[in-house]
């Protein structure tokens, strides 16, 4: 039996639409087949490119949720990945508020941890901390459910207990939705999505975040690892450089140690060119040191070292280094000092010393100290043949009466 027109009509509009659902299928976008009002099959069609519109919103929205891991990925540290949920967020779930905060390792506080926000001043900021026991967030992570409160002035009204509540509402917030955040099994915060209109938020926006939860989670939580090793990487040079610094220097004065002095005047030997300014080296030593120590006892011989080493480093040229060789004797190096300059500087020194008496407790002790002075001016010089031409100069002022300067 030959079909009838409207048989054909329908097979057509059957055949119209299995193609356009055909295209869809293959991920294309065609235009949906042109409706007419009177057809019986029109509200067929309609619902079946409603449903096409479904889809692809839905096809976008996925593509949006993995462009967003994708750039979520690309954060190292822990604001760059929150930074980035604000920018990539826009489109998925409404707001204008994010804020993120921490639980503890025990699970016990909860910590603001970073928030940004297009509303009123942030109320919230970093190291805002409340006690979980008792807190509404502990069924969140109970249920590892987001949940929705939209209308946060109503909250307030029935829990004015709710101190962040009141915050985040002078802050303009009137709805949240809040995300628990969880690797595995192990929950490590929060992520408080904020409108400033009330009902914003729905079953949909949790399902949205529900289907990127675990990678949102992760990232963020490796991000913290990554940052926790950076800071104490950071810690540790911080740790190194002071334990150094320590080593080079004296623990009683404070000033260079013995090991540190004759390393700076090894490297000022070696890296100066043929012919570059001398280098003058002056061997100190105080004079009669050991009467301090026998007559007064060894603090008022520590308290001498101490302003000894005062008063001298009072006195030196900024260019000049200063340390302590060994007991009361201490070098100077003087970069740049040839015989007479170098000489001066050692007169300098001593006149620091010998010019006022040195108060160590309720006794003022007249204290003196020799100087021995030697100058490097050959490229050639070896560092430890200048020094023994200082403390040989050094041997001749103790010979020579004490409280002089010696030139070798």
């Amino acid at each position: 039996m030959p079909e009838t027109s409207g048989q054909k009509s329908l097979r057509a509009w059957i055949d119209s639409y299995a193609d356009w659902i055909g295209q869809l299928r293959a991920g294309r976008a065609p235009a949906a087949p042109a409706l007419d009002d009177k057809d019986p099959m029109a509200k067929i069609g309609h619902e079946l490119q409603l449903l096409g519109e479904t889809l692809r919103r839905r096809e976008d929205q996925f593509q949006q949720l993995f462009d967003l891991v994708e750039k979520l990925e690309q954060g190292l540290s822990v604001e760059d990945v929150l930074n980035r949920i604000f920018d990539g967020f826009t489109g998925l779930i409404p707001f204008e508020r994010i804020g993120c905060a921490f639980l503890s390792e025990d699970g016990s506080r909860l910590t603001a941890y970073w928030a940004k926000s297009t509303l009123g001043p942030i109320q919230i900021s970093a190291n805002y901390a409340r006690p979980m026991a008792g807190s509404s967030l502990e069924p969140i992570l109970q249920t590892n459910q987001p949940r929705i409160i939209n209308d946060l002035e109503d909250y307030l009204s029935k829990k004015p207990e709710s101190e962040a509540t009141r915050r985040i509402v002078v802050e303009g917030g009137r709805s949240s939705l809040t995300c628990p955040l969880v690797v595995g099994r192990r929950p490590i915060g929060f992520l408080f999505f904020t409108s400033k209109h009330k009902n914003t938020y729905q079953g949909a926006h949790e399902a949205i975040f529900r289907q990127i939860a675990s990678q949102v989670s992760m990232l963020i939580d490796k991000s913290r690892v990554y940052q926790q090793i950076v800071e104490r990487n950071r810690q540790l040079a911080q740790e190194s450089r002071s334990f150094a610094e320590a080593a080079a220097h004296d623990p009683l004065t404070g000033i260079l140690n013995r090991g540190a002095i004759i390393a700076i005047l090894d490297r000022a030997m070696k890296e100066r060119p043929r012919g570059d300014k001398p280098i003058g080296v002056i061997m100190a030593d105080i004079d009669h040191f050991k009467r301090v120590n026998d007559t007064l006892g060894h603090p008022a011989g520590d308290a001498a070292l101490i302003e000894f080493t005062r008063r001298i480093a009072g006195a030196l040229r900024e260019s000049d280094q200063f340390g302590r060789y060994g007991g009361e004797e201490f070098l100077v190096i003087a970069p740049g000092a040839a015989k007479d300059p170098a000489r001066n500087v050692a007169e300098r020194l001593r006149a620091a010393i010998a010019g006022a008496p040195f108060k160590i407790g309720t006794n003022e002790l007249a204290i003196t100290a020799s100087f021995g002075v030697a100058v490097s001016v050959e490229a050639s010089d070896v560092p430890a043949d200048v020094v023994a031409a200082a403390d040989r100069a050094l041997y001749a002022a103790k010979q020579g009466g004490r409280n002089r300067v010696v030139l070798a």
